[in-house]
């Protein structure tokens, strides 16, 4: 996402449902840290690291309300944009570690289908943070991103869940079906995303096995 325009991508409105966004993904957040950490599954080191990762993301949020404080009373402050595509770098580099923590529960013994609800919600986490993604990189991207059909051809201003349907989309069919990347950066985020669904499905069918087993 380096060498975006200097300019605000998102409108005002806009701005505050990217906050409501994040906000739904560190609620997620809080409750699959204290699962992966009670789990018995990890060791301190990696305890250590996801505690790490969720304090760091209490910390940012913030970073990212003042960002959209500072976007509402000086839209065109050249801090903004750098400063969003940082907090969504580290969101993505958290979900990394959070993924990677879920795979070594992969062969945990579970009690019962409705043990698994940690990967649904890293699942959900993985939907919502690249939607944020997507939204912001077709928002700063001269001529957009992706080419996102509508009735009349190409979708000229899409909205906040057409890229959350994107994103489900490339989570759950391994990419995209109707909707079209046509940035290198657009297709390396979906490349990640596609490459962690595989491992959050990976776990969710071992430990379901291990769970009606």
């Amino acid at each position: 996402m380096v060498g975006m325009e200097a300019e605000v991508p998102l409108e005002k409105r806009e701005h505050w449902r990217l906050a409501a966004l994040m906000v739904c993904v560190q609620l997620l957040d809080f409750a699959v840290t204290s699962k992966l950490c009670s789990s018995g599954e990890l060791n301190e080191a990696g305890v250590a690291v996801v505690q790490t990762f969720h304090y760091g993301s209490n910390f940012l949020l913030l970073f990212l309300l003042s960002l959209i404080v500072l976007a509402v009373f000086h839209p065109h402050s050249r801090i903004i944009l750098p400063g969003l595509t940082a907090y969504l770098g580290f969101a993505l580099l958290h979900l990394v570690v959070n993924v990677g923590a879920l795979l070594l529960s992969a062969t945990a013994k579970a009690t019962g289908l409705a043990s698994l609800w940690d990967v649904g919600a890293i699942g959900a986490m993985s939907v919502l943070t690249f939607a944020a993604c997507y939204w912001m990189l077709d928002r700063a991207t001269p001529g957009g991103a992706f080419v996102i059909p509508g009735r009349e051809g190409r979708l000229p201003d899409p909205k906040l869940f057409d890229y959350i349907y994107l994103s489900f989309d490339t989570m759950t069919t391994f990419g995209p079906t109707l909707e079209v990347p046509v940035s290198r950066r657009a297709k390396a985020l979906m490349m990640l995303q596609v490459a962690l669904a595989i491992v959050i499905l990976t776990v969710l069918l071992s430990r379901a096995v291990n769970a009606v087993g």
